[in-house]
């Protein structure tokens, strides 16, 4: 009896052990899933904007020697810029926006930006049929004080902005645009032109109606391909608006030269 005794406790610690594991395992799962429908960035929805250069709807890589319209040579040398608030347009005329920000550096012809849309955003079937963004830095985000907390990766941060930052206003470059041009038909390509837009008065947004409506569900990513001419940021869209690059040398706060061009650079996007 004292025998039966010792193995009927054995068997029903074991009972007992298997009923807590499935119980443990239970809980584990239940658990996983709550986390799960609770988490908004599970499962997004993600936009890709994958921008190329061009010259007068001709490609161009930084480097290239084209030519303005007097005929001068023109030899961009650096092209960088903040995109954020990447956004589409519901057929209704409602906007939703990912609050994302990238930075774009041409090097030499092409970079993409990301938008990323939580699940609770994107209602199946719902069709959009514009896309907006930014470029610049937002006002809420366009101090460096705030980049120590920051990821490494993080386009705002110490290590993602270098080469971006306005160290004397404690901020950001939104666009950083470099190069040397020649004076004459046939001269040597040495004025230097250099823009580094920056300040809340030089923030600008870019709206592209598209071809045709699209769908974006969770768990699905859409690519668009974009053109910016170059061009069009220093001529703009009529001979008032064209920028006279020998005359710029450094052109960055909320000056006439930096407002025409960032107005200028704000038009010159477009959906292929």
């Amino acid at each position: 009896m004292q025998h039966f005794s010792k193995f009927a406790v054995i068997v029903i610690e074991k009972r007992i052990d298997m009923k807590y594991n499935i119980l443990l395992v239970s809980l584990t799962a239940i658990t996983m899933i709550f986390i799960s429908s609770c988490n908004p960035d599970e499962n997004p929805g993600i936009v890709v904007l994958n921008t190329e250069l061009s010259w007068a709807g001709e490609s161009l890589s930084i480097g290239d020697t084209v030519t303005n319209q007097m005929g001068y040579d023109v030899r961009p040398s650096t092209l960088s810029c903040y995109i954020s608030n990447i956004s589409l347009r519901l057929v209704s005329g409602e906007w939703i926006n990912s609050e994302s920000i990238s930075r774009l550096d041409f090097m030499p012809n092409s970079a993409a930006a990301n938008g990323v849309f939580n699940k609770k955003m994107l209602r199946s079937g719902n069709e959009f049929n514009a896309l907006r963004f930014d470029v610049g830095v937002p006002s809420e985000m366009n101090s460096m004080s705030l980049n120590t907390s920051l990821a490494s990766d993080d386009p705002l941060s110490v290590e993602g902005a270098v080469g971006m930052t306005w160290d004397m206003m404690g901020s950001y470059f939104f666009v950083k645009c470099e190069g040397k041009l020649a004076e004459n038909e046939g001269g040597l390509i040495q004025t230097p032109y250099t823009f580094h837009p920056a300040s809340d008065a030089l923030y600008r947004t870019v709206t592209l109606d598209l071809n045709e409506s699209i769908v974006l569900n969770k768990d699905e990513t859409i690519e668009f391909m974009l053109d910016l001419d170059l061009r069009k940021a220093f001529e703009g869209p009529s001979t008032e608006d064209n920028l006279d690059l020998s005359d710029v040398g450094h052109a960055m706060g909320p000056v006439a030269k930096a407002i025409q061009f960032v107005d200028n650079f704000s038009t010159s996007w477009s959906i292929k």
